[in-house]
């Protein structure tokens, strides 16, 4: 969120003025713009540095798997290039099958391009491997959204939760909540979830 990244960005500043091809510091400082992108206001300066240091990042680091998941996220997103970046998550795959950045940020990314299944395995396979992780709410996260296209709506609704549980200032989760609680026609608990959506 843009309060952490806020404390991020310098010192990934003074890291890549020690060591400019630092590729992880690159991939984190790609991340970080991102997320100040998407959630501090869309500013498009931010966005074209995200995707400046994911291209560096790769160029550094393209035989180290959190490096290419991280810029490879950025890329779907933020680039809108989702044919390289599913290149750049098997990549990282193929380097490490239990990199939780990879899994975790495949997952979500192949959700929102509707490519479910694969979605659904990656993500639970990164919360079988590594289930107390900090970043288990994008693998939640990625399952709600692919559940949801599935019109698994009660599944939606409880990976959501989860997904809440571990990251609860994230509106876009509480959204697809909403969304699965209204097909299952629960609509005072969507209405309730629908305004944390608002609040957040």
């Amino acid at each position: 969120m843009p309060k952490e990244v806020a404390k991020a960005i310098p010192l990934l500043e003074n890291a890549l003025k020690i060591e400019p091809n630092y590729a992880g510091a690159h991939a984190f400082m790609s991340w970080c713009l991102h997320a100040r992108f998407a959630r501090g206001g869309l500013r498009q300066e931010d966005r074209i540095a995200a995707i400046h240091h994911a291209r560096a990042a790769i160029a550094q680091g393209n035989d180290d798997a959190t490096v290419l998941a991280l810029a490879a996220f950025v890329i779907a997103l933020d680039e809108h290039d989702t044919t390289t970046a599913l290149k750049l998550f098997d990549r990282a795959l193929e380097f490490s099958n239990s990199n939780v950045f990879a899994l975790s940020c495949s997952a979500t990314t192949l959700a929102w391009m509707g490519k479910t299944e694969l979605a659904i395995e990656r993500a639970q396979r990164a919360l079988r491997l590594s289930p107390f992780d900090s970043l288990n709410w994008m693998s939640n996260h990625a399952l709600a959204i692919a559940y949801f296209h599935t019109q698994r709506y009660g599944d939606a609704a409880d990976a959501a939760r989860s997904a809440i549980d571990t990251n609860p200032s994230f509106s876009i989760t509480r959204a697809v909540m909403t969304a699965a609680l209204m097909r299952l026609g629960r609509v005072e608990e969507a209405t309730a979830a629908a305004q944390t959506v608002l609040e957040f």
